[in-house]
Formats: C-alpha cells, structure tokens, sequence
C-alpha cells in the first residue's frame, strides 16, 4: 500500500488543528450544554406549574363530588331526583313529597 505525499501532509495539519479547535470549540460547548440545563430546568418548573393547576382542579372536584354525595344522602333539594313517568292506582293514594326552593331549606349558623 502506497503513502500519498499529499494525504500524509493533511493528516498531519489535521492532527494538529485538533487542539486547536478544543480549545475555540469548549468554551462553545459548555455554554450550549448550560443553556440546555437552563432550558430543562425551565421546563421542569413549567410542568410542576401545570401539575399543581390540575392538582388543584382534582381537588376542588372531589371536594365538589363529595358536597353533592352528602347533599344526596341528606335528601337536599337541590339534587334532580327521578320522577316516576307513569302511576298506578295504588301510587296516586300515597301523597308525593314537595320540593322545596334552593334556598327554603338551608339553616342559618350564626
């Protein structure tokens, strides 16, 4: 196998332009490793944000579900109950309660 003359010398100008370069190429390199750091970080603290948003929303529905299943247990007016589409002889006898207005049947706490 033959040594082109030529191709040795660009071997050689290459090795040595390697140093070179690292040492213009580093500094470059470390402040686009630090501004990745900086973008990553910015994005974390944008997504726990957005987390605790919705966390938040999570819990203001359970509570929400919670006031309307212990608004139902309690017989409170303002929750829709099912009317009976058709009656029968026997149920016309039996009087049906009367719903109140949303605010008739709250209690005052002084």
């Amino acid at each position: 196998m033959r040594i082109h003359p030529l191709s040795f010398i660009l071997g050689l100008g290459a090795a040595s332009l390697v140093p070179l370069f690292s040492r213009v190429l580093r500094p470059l390199a470390v402040e686009a490793a630090a501004a990745g750091m900086g973008l990553f970080a910015e994005g974390r603290r944008v997504v726990a944000t957005q987390m605790e948003t919705l966390e938040d929303i999570a819990a203001e529905a359970r509570a929400r579900r919670a006031e309307l299943v212990a608004a139902a247990q309690n017989g409170h007016p303002d929750i829709d109950t099912e009317e009976p589409t058709e009656t029968t002889s026997d149920e016309s006898a039996t009087p049906r309660a009367r719903r109140r207005g949303a605010t008739a049947g709250r209690r005052r706490t002084s």
